[in-house]
């Protein structure tokens, strides 16, 4: 059964957090789904475990080394923290994905994840004047497997990748935002600044829960084709 571990940031926010995750997830299925919460003081007030969609969750502690976990892949979500504001837990979380790089397992960064799997290897992230809410085209710069299907992508951040890790290269970019997806070369280590898990099922259950104002709502109206990325993934990490 593939296994994947998933630096679960996101965990507050029912709609773009558990929801979020069953839509990364629904790809792998049937699999397992080791939860990571280093952002957490104490993870007893969420489940600890439970299987849905034929996805087998389970909440742990990180490990010293994240290889004794023997992932097919590692995923880092969205955060509503920021890299640019950086934390103290934020430096174990960076220790996961840069272990996870030098092991050649594949990892997928998003949004946050994508910024902070940048800065872990030696980029630079920035904070811009002003929050971008939207759906916006995608422009390729180059051919690559995982991200090349990809036409639009949710955007819903102000931390941007300003400069690249050594070693990486930019796939894709947007009107906004130049380094909106980057893969470091010769290993399956990609991130996007978009967010390719923010579904319609899971904007309408955020806008519904109150978690997503009418104007964010009315921004993600634009279908996007995130689901293709996710995909595209999956069928790469399973064994």
């Amino acid at each position: 059964m593939t296994r994947v571990v998933l630096l679960d940031l996101l965990v507050e926010r029912p709609a773009f957090g558990q929801g979020g995750n069953a839509e990364i997830m629904a790809p792998f299925a049937p699999a397992e789904c080791l939860l990571l919460t280093p952002q957490l003081d104490n993870r007893e007030a969420y489940r600890s475990e439970w299987e849905s969609n034929g996805i087998n969750y389970r909440r742990i502690d990180a490990p010293e080394s994240i290889i004794d976990l023997q992932p097919d892949a590692v995923i880092c979500s969205g955060s509503r923290a920021n890299v640019s504001m950086w934390e103290p837990w934020m430096d174990d979380a960076a220790r996961v994905l840069q272990q996870a790089v030098s092991a050649n397992i594949p990892v997928l960064g998003i949004c946050f994840g994508h910024q902070l799997l940048c800065k872990a290897l030696g980029g630079e992230v920035e904070r811009a004047t002003q929050r971008t809410d939207s759906v916006s085209p995608l422009f390729s710069v180059g051919m690559d497997t995982l991200l090349s299907p990809t036409r639009k992508g949710l955007f819903t951040h102000q931390d941007y990748v300003a400069k690249l890790p050594p070693g990486a290269r930019r796939i894709i970019s947007s009107k906004h935002c130049e380094n909106a997806g980057m893969r470091i070369a010769g290993k399956p280590v990609w991130g996007v600044q978009f967010h390719p898990e923010a579904s319609r099922t899971v904007i309408d259950q955020a806008h519904a829960d109150g978690d997503m104002d009418d104007s964010e709502f009315a921004a993600f109206e634009e279908e996007h084709d995130g689901g293709d990325l996710l995909a595209a993934f999956a069928k790469l990490c399973m064994p």
